[in-house]
């Protein structure tokens, strides 16, 4: 027996910044066929999880050897991650067989990748061709003048606080991909809760060696 995916109670829409992505929920919540593709750390995951807790029949999938058999009785199928199923042929024929399976019983599949499709390597040329007749939905970073809010955001959900000043600082001396930044903060957080310190300037410096 099958079960729907637990939506993570992190991964809320209240909780989701769309930026620049304004019209992701429209994208995400419409009736066809959907590839989402996007930088890493862009919110691809955060998204599928709000979409599977909102529907009546949704399931995410997020591990390659999930067992797809049955999977068409849901509204929505979700493959999170879909790269981990591209380039064996086998697991691509349990892809194309759930997509037909889907199709006859007007469902409906959605895919997140990190690359364009034509990036992909696919062992069945049916497979692509089919895919490529989806939806796409290209989501981008948050934008420069957003990403102190942006960090603000990811240390309030562990709940601790970010100055400006920090902020600032963070900004200036790191990294500043989207994927690069939550794991800065994530390290900070960590190290903060490790030696029992605020989230500093003087933090920042010891564990980033600046």
């Amino acid at each position: 027996m099958v079960l729907p995916l637990e939506p993570n109670e992190t991964y809320t829409r209240e909780g989701f910044r769309l930026g620049v992505n304004q019209n992701l929920f429209s994208a995400l919540f419409s009736p066809d066929h959907l590839w989402v593709f996007g930088d890493s750390a862009v919110g691809k995951t955060h998204a599928m999880h709000i979409l599977v807790s909102e529907l009546d029949s949704a399931i995410l999938v997020s591990e390659d050897e999930y067992e797809l058999t049955g999977l068409e009785a849901f509204s929505t199928v979700v493959f999170d991650g879909i790269e981990r199923w591209i380039g064996s042929a086998e697991k691509e024929r349990q892809i194309f067989g759930l997509y037909e399976r889907l199709v006859r019983e007007k469902h409906r599949l959605v895919l997140t990748s990190r690359s364009k499709l034509e990036r992909l390597d696919f062992a069945l040329p049916d497979l692509k061709s089919r895919i490529s007749m989806f939806t796409r939905y290209h989501m981008l970073p948050v934008p420069p003048g957003e990403q102190l809010a942006f960090l603000q955001d990811l240390v309030k959900k562990k709940g601790a606080t970010l100055s400006t000043d920090v902020g600032r600082y963070l900004l200036r001396h790191l990294t500043r991909s989207q994927s690069g930044l939550v794991q800065a903060i994530d390290r900070l957080n960590e190290e903060s809760i490790f030696r029992n310190r605020n989230i500093s300037i003087p933090l920042v410096k010891e564990v980033f060696s600046l």
